[in-house]
């Protein structure tokens, strides 16, 4: 899963939310020195999203039948291929709409940035300017997605990266993807709702902690 489905799976908490997050923006040695309980919650919950994703059977199966050309970055590409189908039927998986939802989000990492390590205000300005959480629903978004983490990779995991053949890929085979999607999603649902890490029933609308004390 990426962004849009971690935090689709994570309690509207600030300081959880930017955990979460965090968690793909730093090293193991910058992430140890956090001591924050609920980054470490955030940082633990994204863990366990990974692993279940990772392991399930349905992506190993959608890895193997990537082309040769697709496979050493099989990983990458079908983590955005699953926000991809989440953005497309956000409401429908998460019961509330999906502007709001980012804009949500974006608030609550904004407010979360005093116990973040430094550089993440500036990653945070250019995902929330350029719209990152909003571009994952369309084939464009997905190769221009995956274009950009293209440039935080080395220069020899990016040369293996082709956002095109991926897009293409995409298109060609996506009621298959789809299916594995519906089932990936069903299952780390329920992974992350028995963890007790994520919201009381993963997937369902959630209230932030400062929303519950009005504007």
């Amino acid at each position: 899963m990426n962004w849009l489905a971690h935090f689709a799976l994570s309690p509207l908490d600030d300081r959880v939310l930017m955990g979460n997050w965090l968690a793909d923006l730093f090293g193991r040695s910058r992430l140890e020195l956090i001591g924050d309980p609920k980054l470490r919650h955030g940082l633990s919950l994204h863990t366990l999203i990974d692993t279940a994703t990772d392991r399930h059977p349905r992506m190993l199966a959608a890895r193997a039948d990537m082309p040769a050309e697709l496979r050493r970055t099989g990983g990458i590409v079908l983590d955005v291929v699953w926000d991809h189908f989440l953005s497309i039927e956000f409401q429908e998986r998460t019961g509330r709409p999906q502007a709001p939802f980012v804009a949500e989000v974006l608030s609550g990492l904004e407010r979360a940035l005093a116990v973040a390590p430094d550089g993440t205000e500036a990653i945070l300005i250019r995902m929330r300017d350029e719209n990152w959480l909003g571009s994952y629903s369309s084939i464009e978004g997905v190769e221009l997605t995956l274009t950009r983490i293209g440039r935080r990779l080395s220069p020899q995991a990016r040369a293996k990266l082709s956002p095109q053949l991926a897009s293409a890929y995409l298109q060609a085979t996506s009621p298959r993807l789809r299916e594995d999607f519906d089932a990936i999603w069903r299952d780390v649902s329920a992974t992350v709702t028995r963890s007790g890490l994520g919201a009381v029933q993963a997937g369902q609308p959630r209230l932030c902690e400062s929303s519950l004390h009005g504007p």
